[in-house]
């Protein structure tokens, strides 16, 4: 056993000095240099706001609204501007979740229940979705017993492909997945061909705006062409969008909407079979605090119409000099990007790109590729308006970078890495049934206790996060998806038991 940290209490001194020690290592979120999962306004009084509302109600429990009715006026004062942006009618319900993933979950769970019910008997439903679409839908999926189809997505666009969604619908299907914009590439799906399969085929259609939502509509007053993806699409049944992306607000923040009131019915629980209080939960958390979606009411009411338009605006011309400076370096952009951009290059290691400019503080996120879908591995990079701060430095820093790697042949662990990934390719059953995944789990049990401390060596994960992901990255672009499944679980459980 280890040792016993709570065997004494701490003040609040020692408290605050060990977090702080503790964080560290942490990238800045508002330093303008993360280009990942970080959505930073740059507005100062703007946090502000966000935190004193957070604080305010941090202890009141959204489980209970007959003690708090503050959550129902504020749920309802959010949704609604939710509502306004996804061009919704009176006939529109949301509920507020604590993550797209949550939103996600509510909006399978709705769609699955209406396809059990309206088929009369329990078969296995199914999603159909682009390749691009995010793996909260694997995540529902694998928690409710749906099977999912991943189709090819149009390799000129990067958007989906109705044709590819149109053939892989059967009479099983319980929901199609169309992003707006999808997280990969930051290309907006063809939302309204998707609505006219799902109308054609009486299908439940999904809109993941969990990224666009907040953002799009002010882009679009702003003269940019973005493409109709919500409810004045006749066949669009429900939308996800998060507050705590481009809306600013903090983290602990999504919506999901539904086209009818009765949608919504089949994404609660309630349960009055126990002798205690009458269960209702809107959501899948019970007990939630009621803190952020106070910041997130702060922070709409703050910024308002015209402020979101003023921050659309920055990202925009932070995107676009962004998009200048990437082909002037010969690099490829993949598709028609919105708030998110992602790029390629057939003359350089893109892991080492994103270490290199990791020395020069700059966060990047490697993305791998799908070589049998034609899918090249790319550079993700997330625009906010903080970005337009420091785009011409990044720029310079991404120059320097890229002549170097230019001019630095590939390594022999490349090649060899590349090597051992065609070769697990061929190995790999194209499909894992139940036996083929006992099996592969007992192998790996068995493996990884002889040979995973010296996996976490030769990664040097041992001792702790290395500040090089590069040989990492190209492992895992390198491995069957399901090899490096395995892989990715064994390192992270490694690294959370030993707190490194």
């Amino acid at each position: 056993m280890g040792k016993n940290v709570f065997d004494k209490s701490f003040k609040r001194e020692e408290i605050l000095k060990r977090l702080r020690e503790y964080a560290s290592d942490d990238a800045e979120p508002y330093s303008g240099r993360l280009f990942t999962i970080s959505y930073e306004a740059g507005v100062k009084e703007l946090k502000e706001i966000a935190y004193e509302a957070l604080k305010l109600f941090l202890d009141k429990n959204m489980l209970d609204f007959t003690e708090f009715p503050s959550v129902i006026r504020m749920e309802k004062d959010v949704i609604d501007i939710a509502i306004s942006l996804m061009n919704g009618d009176e006939e529109v319900a949301g509920t507020y979740t604590f993550g797209g993933t949550e939103s996600v979950f509510l909006a399978v769970k709705a769609a699955r229940d209406k396809f059990i019910v309206d088929r009369g008997f329990i078969t296995i439903p199914e999603i159909v979705m682009p390749v691009t679409a995010h793996p909260c839908y694997d995540k529902a999926a694998e928690y409710m017993g749906l099977r999912v189809k991943r189709v090819r997505i149009n390799n000129e666009t990067y958007q989906a492909d109705p044709e590819e969604i149109n053939e892989a619908v059967t009479e099983n299907t319980a929901l199609i997945v169309g992003s707006a914009p999808n997280w990969p590439f930051g290309t907006i799906d063809p939302i309204k061909d998707l609505a006219e399969i799902a109308r054609e085929k009486n299908i439940w259609l999904h809109v993941d705006a969990c990224v666009g939502g907040f953002v799009l509509p002010f882009m679009r007053r702003i003269g940019e062409d973005i493409p109709d993806f919500d409810f004045s699409i006749d066949g669009v049944s429900s939308i996800s969008l998060d507050p705590h992306k481009y809306a600013y607000s903090s983290l602990g923040a999504s919506i999901v909407l539904f086209r009818r009131k009765f949608y919504k019915m089949f994404s609660q629980f309630s349960n009055l079979k126990w002798p205690g209080y009458p269960i209702v939960n809107p959501a899948i958390l019970s007990s939630r605090s009621e803190g952020p979606l106070a910041a997130t009411w702060a922070v709409l009411h703050f910024l308002g119409e015209e402020g979101y338009v003023n921050l659309a605006r920055k990202i925009v011309d932070a995107r676009n000099k962004i998009l200048d400076g990437l082909r002037e370096l010969g690099y490829i952009v993949l598709g028609k990007p919105s708030v998110i951009l992602a790029f390629t290059s057939n003359k350089i290691n893109l892991f080492r790109l994103c270490d290199e400019m990791a020395r020069r503080g700059w966060l990047f996120l490697a993305q791998r590729g799908i070589s049998e879908m034609s899918i090249p591995p790319s550079v993700h990079l997330t625009i906010t308006p903080i970005h337009e701060k420091v785009v011409d430095g990044m720029l310079r820093d991404l120059r320097e970078s890229t002549s170097i790697l230019l001019n630095l042949p590939s390594t022999e662990v490349e090649s060899i890495i590349e090597s051992l990934g065609l070769i697990m390719s061929l190995i790999a059953p194209k499909e894992i049934d139940i036996p083929s995944l006992s099996k592969m789990l007992k192998e790996m049990e068995k493996y990884m206790n002889i040979y995973g401390p010296k996996i976490l060596e030769a990664f040097g994960l041992d001792k702790g996060l290395p500040k090089e992901m590069a040989l990492i990255n190209q492992v895992l672009n390198s491995l069957p998806p399901e090899i490096a499944e395995l892989l990715v679980n064994y390192i992270v459980i490694e690294l959370f038991s030993k707190g490194v």
